[in-house]
């Protein structure tokens, strides 16, 4: 998801000559983005927003609100473009309170990660080291020691990780007839959300070949077995996926 350049030229108007304009700083862009990820050129209908406030060329930070404009998280950047975090990131519940906390340096998690429940009570407590788990602990509402679980869990494909995804969607499919009479082939991208009970929802292109070839993606897609659900600091979660499909003609 990320940076472009707003580098312009102008015309000198005592010759040929160009030259670049240069952007100032401090310097905010707004990306509205849909309910599926994709970009919007407004507000109307995006799923939240995402406010960038660069420094310099470089450094900035990015604020993240709902579509009710609610502050949801809070990331610094030693470098956007290169989606380089320095710095506390913070994530917030929709009433305003802290949910979440934790701290990076060259990149990498350093430091606490801290949880906290809905009325502010501290739901868990883990310690990084470049990015490695040194130590970590969860707690019941009244402050009392629960068993540790993962923070995060990805959905589980009955076969294995990505590749047998893929792998399962390609059996899924046949080439169709006019695909191959008009001789079609190339990557096709595409996405989709695993539910909170493992089902494969919401598919779609993100990046197409041809009509018979996306739409042969979508049906394999769709034939897909149920996932075990990821799950978020307990609970289950819908997650999205983004995966590419080679259609070869040999």
């Amino acid at each position: 998801m990320r940076l472009s350049s707003f580098l312009g030229a102008f015309l000198l108007l005592a010759g040929t000559a160009t030259a670049q304009s240069h952007p100032t700083y401090p310097r905010k862009t707004t990306e509205y983005i849909g309910k599926y990820g994709q970009k919007l050129p407004g507000p109307e209908g995006a799923h939240h927003r995402i406010d960038r406030t660069f420094r310099d060329s470089l450094s900035g930070n990015e604020r993240v609100y709902n579509a009710a404009g609610k502050l949801l998280e809070i990331t610094p950047y030693a470098d956007m473009a290169h989606l380089v975090k320095l710095g506390p990131r913070t994530t917030y519940y929709e009433t305003g309170q802290l949910h979440t906390k934790d701290d990076y340096v060259g990149a990498k998690r350093n430091g606490e990660f801290l949880v906290y429940y809905p009325e502010g009570q501290l739901k868990r407590r883990e310690i990084y080291v470049a990015d490695e788990r040194k130590s970590e602990a969860c707690f019941a509402k009244d402050g009392s020691a629960v068993p540790y679980y993962p923070y995060e869990v990805m959905p589980v494909f009955e076969r294995g990780g990505n590749e047998e995804i893929v792998r399962a969607i390609q059996l899924n499919t046949h080439y169709p007839v006019q695909a191959l009479r008009n001789q079609e082939q190339g990557r096709v991208f595409v996405s989709f959300e695993v539910s909170e009970v493992g089902k494969v929802e919401n598919v779609r292109i993100v990046k197409g070949v041809s009509a018979s070839l996306d739409a042969e993606t979508i049906a394999a897609v769709d034939k897909l077995k149920v996932f075990t659900p990821g799950r978020l600091d307990g609970e289950p979660v819908r997650v999205s996926f983004t995966l590419p499909i080679t259609y070869m003609i040999r």
